[in-house]
């Protein structure tokens, strides 16, 4: 067979999404950045099931192939299974972000009828004191093991993940053992604490100092090494807004999720507008360089 050039253009194409469909969550995690928009007067604007699959099609037919649903919890949305499986039947490889104690049998099973690309767990402790510590929520801990039971039952493919935090340190390296004796599952510390969207900040608290986390990091190879490529990683030209963007519970188009300084509504306007004309007008301290090309084969 003939193999040619698969030449993604050298300006932009909107390859993957994060989607932050909710703030709603069933927890109130300590350090969570969503939270402060989880209240009944902003749920009332998030997007409608209607408004999603708008925005659905739309992606679809710019040619995204890539979408990850995040919140919030997802799950917490009654309609999350509605948007779920139509964003499948669009063609999309599909990934989810959750805390998993939402997850039943019966959601496990739909979830395995149209499988996802992956399911992304939040394990922030390997006790229930320390992990309810962190989530606020009494009696989550079981709940979030046994959805890992289900969904590994269901051999749905699971990347369990870890914000080290003052309350969690200790069990680090005893909830990546954990996770390491699982078949079907991996393990990553999880990305650093953030600013809340109201512009508080409610991981403070519970920061590890800049030197005691280099410290952790360094104690276990495998972290150290995924450590070096993000630290790596910093020193490339960002290239959100140019292959990946955000959509935030709303209906803004962001170039990520943690970059919201300007927005695009989605809801008063097209996409592509929003993708090609105004993304690239948004600000970035990363993108001082140009993005580099792609190309492959097929």
């Amino acid at each position: 067979m003939n193999r040619r050039p698969l030449r993604i253009p050298e300006s932009r194409f909107p390859l993957t999404c994060q989607w932050e469909i909710t703030c709603r969550c069933n927890l109130r995690c300590v350090m969570c950045y969503t939270d402060c928009y989880n209240t009944p007067a902003k749920i009332r604007e998030e997007l409608s099931t209607a408004e999603i699959f708008g925005i659905l099609d739309a992606l679809a037919a710019a040619g995204c192939l890539e979408i990850t649903f995040t919140g919030g919890e997802p799950l917490a949305r009654p309609d999350f299974f509605q948007i779920y499986e139509r964003a499948k039947q669009l063609g999309f490889l599909v990934a989810i972000f959750t805390n998993a104690t939402l997850m039943t049998p019966e959601a496990a099973g739909r979830l395995a009828q149209l499988p996802p690309l992956r399911v992304e767990i939040s394990l922030h402790g390997i006790t229930a004191e320390t992990f309810e510590a962190v989530t606020q929520g009494k009696g989550s801990f079981e709940r979030c093991r046994r959805a890992i039971e289900l969904l590994l039952e269901h051999r749905i493919p699971l990347v369990l993940k870890t914000t080290a935090l003052t309350l969690n340190r200790d069990e680090i390296f005893a909830i990546k053992k954990f996770v390491n004796g699982l078949q079907g599952a991996s393990y990553r510390l999880g990305e650093r604490l953030r600013l809340a969207l109201d512009g508080g900040d409610p991981g403070a608290a519970y920061a590890l100092a800049e030197e005691e986390l280099t410290r952790l990091e360094n104690e276990d190879p495998e972290i150290c090494e995924a450590a070096c490529e993000e630290k790596a990683e910093e020193g490339l030209p960002c290239t959100t807004g140019a292959y990946s963007f955000h959509i935030d519970a709303y209906g803004g188009l962001q170039l990520c999720s943690g970059n919201r300084t300007q927005t695009y509504d989605l809801r008063k306007g097209s996409f592509k507008e929003g993708f090609y004309q105004s993304l690239p007008m948004f600000p970035c301290r990363f993108k001082a360089r140009p993005v580099p090309s792609i190309s492959g084969e097929y």
